[in-house]
């Protein structure tokens, strides 16, 4: 299944951006921020289908901010090896694409919380799907 991808040239696209201000913190509380991600595989055509990956960032007990991004990427696959795969879902998750997407989400959430209470909020530039 080495040869799904026909391309590795990769140009994701934002496809959505929603942050969320909570209320403030209470004095000396401890703030548990849950980061998880999901991703979508969406055939587009016969030779190509869209990867999307969603981060979705929420406190335990919700205060602050909660933000969800998502940005996707177009793959140009071998159809014949596509078809032959079991779950293209837990393919992609292990693929570059999802890494790709996972680190140019890191860098938005970054900046995002930039200019809040807790400062940049460096996430893994890797995907980190719920067990």
């Amino acid at each position: 299944m080495a040869n799904v991808i026909r391309n590795m040239n990769y140009k994701p696209i934002l496809e959505k951006v929603e942050y969320v201000r909570l209320n403030e913190p209470q004095p000396n509380a401890t703030i548990n921020m849950r980061v998880w991600d999901e991703l979508e595989v969406e055939r587009l055509r016969s030779d190509a289908v869209r990867v999307k990956v969603t981060r979705n960032v929420k406190p335990e007990p919700d205060c602050i901010f909660s933000i969800e991004v998502a940005m996707s990427l177009e793959v140009l696959i071998n159809t014949s090896e596509y078809e032959a795969l079991e779950d293209a879902d837990a393919y992609f998750k292990n693929s570059a694409v999802a890494r790709v997407l996972a680190s140019n989400i890191a860098v938005v959430l970054a900046d995002l919380s930039l200019h809040s209470q807790i400062g940049p909020m460096i996430t893994a530039p890797v995907c980190q799907f719920p067990q």
